[in-house]
């Protein structure tokens, strides 16, 4: 094998491990942390949810989101919409908010 022949392959080698590793890295903060017990999944969310209340991927009360907010992404790691609304393609909460009767006007 050529000198500048291995050298290429071991930086091919070394950026693919990077790029996976920096990958795994955004996937595990992106991932909610389970709950232990179920009383710690039912504790109130760290503030007043003016959009009502939803479960995250792990069973966590989070707050929703609310008319044009952000939402979805990969495992709803943007939000998800509160009760009325649906979160579509272009990542937004449309319809209107069952709490505050509030409307999306997308």
């Amino acid at each position: 094998m050529n000198p500048s022949t291995g050298i290429i392959l071991v930086l091919c080698i070394a950026l693919t491990l990077a790029s996976s590793i920096d990958a795994m890295s955004i996937t595990e903060r992106w991932i909610c942390t389970s709950c232990v017990t179920q009383q710690e999944c039912d504790q109130d969310p760290p503030s007043v949810c003016i959009w009502g209340e939803a479960r995250n991927n792990c069973g966590r009360r989070i707050c929703a989101k609310g008319p044009g907010e952000r939402c979805g992404g990969s495992l709803d790691i943007l939000g998800i919409c509160g009760e009325g609304m649906m979160c579509k393609s272009d990542e937004r909460c449309h319809g209107c908010s069952m709490q505050t009767l509030e409307c999306s006007h997308n």
